[in-house]
């Protein structure tokens, strides 16, 4: 049954008072606060009894914004909350109650402010109520009173783009004209004013260039605003609007140029980290570009920074362990009873240098909980020679940086600790002959001779102080040893030469992701990869010293990348023998 006309019109004469604030926030605030008088400002509308009362609060507590559809702009009228299980308040538009759309439809006769008849008749519309083609033109010509009516700028630039696609939507064309012409006006008003809003006026320009054929004028507004806002950002959003207009190739080049001297000149007016993400930025145009010499002159500036011009500051923090406990950290090694047993306990007592992956992530976990805002921030790894290496992009690959530098951090706790481990077989046991330690690793089927001594001389440089020279020996081997245990498992894993890439292996992580999927133990698969190869963090030490960007390996590090290739030495399938040796 239809609500009485005095309780419409009660409500009609709230919605008016609110239509009379001068911005969106207020003007809802003043209509909640009016129609819960006498009831808590919290209570939820779906509990309000008085039907004219909880339809005009869902009313206005839709959230409308502009959307895009492919190229093209559309309207998107949808529940300001949604729930996890799926629950909406208000509930969606298509479920509304007919009688609620019923007193939509009555408060559209006994309201009179713009901004309450274009919310009515926009949602009237969309519902395809009565004549949905009239209920459109009604709510495009409300919202553009109601624009002019608006005091805050990004309000009024909202309600006119939105008036101007419900007018295109049904074909309104006379209407939709008198839209572009408030938006110009608009934006050269945003320009000869001395409020400097940038973001109202890209607001409007990016409307009036959603229409088909912007009119004319547009893009002397966009060199004008070009002029007018020094801000880079501001100015990037300007050139990729004038570069998707354009049609000829030369101005498009000219146009890709100007965007990478925008960041080039924000770059010499910074320092440090902005002045690296600036000179960052200018060469991701430059790519877009795909123009060989901008590209270059762009990576050549990048590549002139140097760690000192980034600003990094360095913390450094210790932790006293006393001489008993590191002695009984070490006994396993001390009492092996010969080197042999020895070198198998760096794996075999201590386990992975990253430690377990279950604990690992019920860490990252528990840290996630206590610490919100760090997951809120946006971050980037820093490669050793000072420029960007990896910037996650959606929520796993922020999970795998997340439980990367967890296992960066049992790393730097624990490789002092195997540092001593290892120094002590040799200070035990004396320092094997490179005969005696190729003969040890020459147990394993995959390991042939060259292997062997190549392990034998790694261990050998360790003890006789060259950790150094000890890690850029031992790396390679460590993927050495990888692909071998793959070509033992007649996976099929070259890949022949295509076009101008040669023939070759895939990569190191690849290849370790092929062991996981035949059984290696995953926390050692992880330490294996956080330490050589993986690019979401961790040491990546592989690269960083293929590429020279390691000036100086010390002992931990030798030897963290010594124990991991122990641990792959010994899946080659060690015999038991002797001397007690077993295999994993």
């Amino acid at each position: 049954m239809m609500p009485q006309d005095d309780q419409v019109d009660g409500v009609a004469s709230a919605i008016d008072q609110a239509g009379q604030a001068s911005s969106k926030f207020e003007a809802a605030r003043s209509l909640r606060m009016a129609l819960l008088s006498g009831t808590p400002s919290d209570a939820p509308v779906e509990e309000v009894t008085d039907l004219p009362v909880k339809a005009a609060l869902w009313a206005f507590e839709y959230r409308i914004s502009i959307g895009r559809d492919d190229t093209r702009q559309r309207v998107v009228v949808e529940p300001r909350f949604r729930g996890a299980s799926g629950e909406t308040d208000p509930p969606e538009l298509a479920a509304i109650a007919e009688d609620v759309v019923e007193v939509w439809h009555a408060l559209t006769s006994k309201v009179s402010s713009p901004w309450g008849l274009a919310r009515l008749h926009h949602l009237l519309f969309e519902r395809r109520f009565g004549r949905p083609h009239e209920h459109a033109i009604a709510a495009a010509k409300n919202y553009l009173a109601a624009a002019k009516n608006w005091e805050v700028g990004l309000d009024r630039a909202k309600l006119l783009a939105i008036a101007l696609r419900i007018a295109r939507s049904v074909n309104a064309n006379e209407q939709a004209e008198l839209i572009v012409t408030q938006l110009l006006s608009d934006a050269r008003q945003e320009l000869a004013g001395d409020d400097n809003r940038p973001g109202v006026f890209m607001r409007l320009v990016e409307s009036i260039l959603a229409e088909r054929q912007p009119p004319g004028g547009v893009d002397d507004l966009l060199e004008a605003a070009f002029a007018q806002y020094a801000d880079p950002f501001i100015r990037d959003e300007i050139l990729r609007l004038q570069i998707a207009r354009a049609s000829d190739a030369e101005v498009k080049k000219q146009l890709w140029g100007r965007l990478v001297e925008v960041w080039n000149e924000a770059a010499d007016h910074a320092q440090g980290l902005v002045r690296a993400t600036h000179l960052k930025k200018a060469l991701e145009c430059a790519e877009g570009s795909q123009d060989r010499e901008l590209v270059e002159r762009a990576a050549a500036n990048l590549q002139a920074l140097r760690h000192e011009d980034l600003g990094f500051a360095t913390f450094a923090a210790s932790t006293g362990i006393d001489d008993a406990e590191i002695e009984r950290l070490l006994a396993p090694i001390s009492g092996a009873g010969n080197w042999q047993h020895a070198l198998l306990g760096l794996y075999q007592v201590y386990g992975p240098a990253t430690g377990d992956l279950a604990q690992n992530k019920a860490r990252m976990e528990e840290h996630a909980r206590e610490f919100v805002l760090s997951g809120l921030l946006s971050r980037e790894l820093i490669g050793g020679d000072g420029l960007p290496r990896y910037r996650p992009q959606t929520d796993e690959d922020r999970k795998a940086m997340a439980l990367a530098e967890q296992e960066s951090y049992n790393i730097q706790i624990f490789a002092p600790i195997l540092a001593l481990a290892l120094s002590r077989v040799a200070d035990t046991y004396g320092i094997p002959s490179e005969t005696d330690l190729a003969e040890f690793f020459a147990q394993a089927p995959l390991a042939d001779e060259d292997l062997s001594h190549a392990l034998a001389r790694a261990f050998i440089r360790y003890w006789a102080g060259d950790a150094e020279g000890a890690v850029f020996t031992i790396t390679p081997r460590v993927e050495t040893m990888v692909r071998n245990l793959v070509i033992a498992m007649d996976r099929g894993v070259y890949r022949l030469q295509r076009d101008q890439k040669p023939g070759q292996y895939p990569g190191l992580g690849y290849l370790l992701d092929v062991l996981k999927s035949h059984g290696m133990d995953e926390s050692w698969h992880r330490c294996v990869l956080t330490v050589c190869a993986n690019p979401a963090g961790g040491w990546n030490i592989r690269n960083e010293v293929a590429h020279g960007f390691v000036n100086n390996a010390g002992m931990p590090v030798a030897a963290v990348v010594l124990q991991i290739a122990i641990y792959l030495w010994s899946l080659n399938g060690v015999p038991d023998d002797s001397d007690g040796h077993k295999s994993e």
